[in-house]
């Protein structure tokens, strides 16, 4: 398999978003596909969020601030793919965009190369150094219809941007571009429920 490395510009969440590597991510294929979104912008405008994090639905929006580190009510934890779906749409709407996101939650490997040869570079859940999960200590929550939320502590959101026959390589919003065996992102990728978003080209 030849070897593909997508472009992806490298923009850094820190200082301003430091619990912001989900938007931050979709900042950096925003800025792929050619448009021009400020990671504040997005998270301050576009992003669904709540205004404390306990007990939200991580599904349905982003828990909290991610401008906040602090530990307080308001400070920033997560979200899934779903709120980075919405914001991502309903920026390329305001720009006229026919580019649509799309949530790939449930891709296993070979759909994840498949994205990368079309040119599609995918924003995924994994873990701080790909590292083994942490449970906060904060535990779980019920969410509506019965679900529970089990709090996660060392999730962290990257883009998928290249690959050869071993690695993956990912533009983490902490650092630069790291490669990673891909056994090892797999194993930690399935661990968070396979969740990735791709955000398309105009056809």
């Amino acid at each position: 398999m030849a070897s593909i490395l997508l472009p992806v510009p490298q923009i850094l969440q820190n200082p301003e978003l430091p619990n912001g590597c989900e938007i931050t991510s979709c900042c950096e294929v925003l800025h792929y596909l050619g448009f021009a979104p400020d990671k504040c912008e997005l998270a301050d405008h576009y992003l669904p969020r709540s205004a404390q994090w306990y007990g939200a639905d991580p599904d349905e929006v982003y828990m909290g601030n991610p401008h906040l580190d602090d530990g307080s009510p308001e400070t920033g934890y997560y979200c899934f793919a779903g709120p980075i779906v919405q914001a991502a749409n309903a920026y390329l709407a305001v720009q006229g965009s026919s580019c649509r996101a799309y949530d790939l939650t449930g891709a296993e490997e070979a759909e994840l190369a498949s994205q990368l040869q079309a040119g599609n570079p995918v924003i995924f859940w994994a873990t701080l150094h790909f590292g083994d999960i942490q449970h906060d200590p904060c535990g779980e929550y019920d969410l509506p219809g019965g679900r529970r939320h089990e709090v996660l502590h060392t999730l962290h959101c990257m883009v998928l941007c290249g690959m050869d026959d071993q690695n993956f390589v990912v533009a983490d919003p902490l650092d630069f571009n790291r490669v990673v065996p891909r056994v090892q992102f797999m194993k930690i990728y399935r661990q968070l429920g396979r969740r990735a978003v791709v955000i398309k080209k105009d056809s």
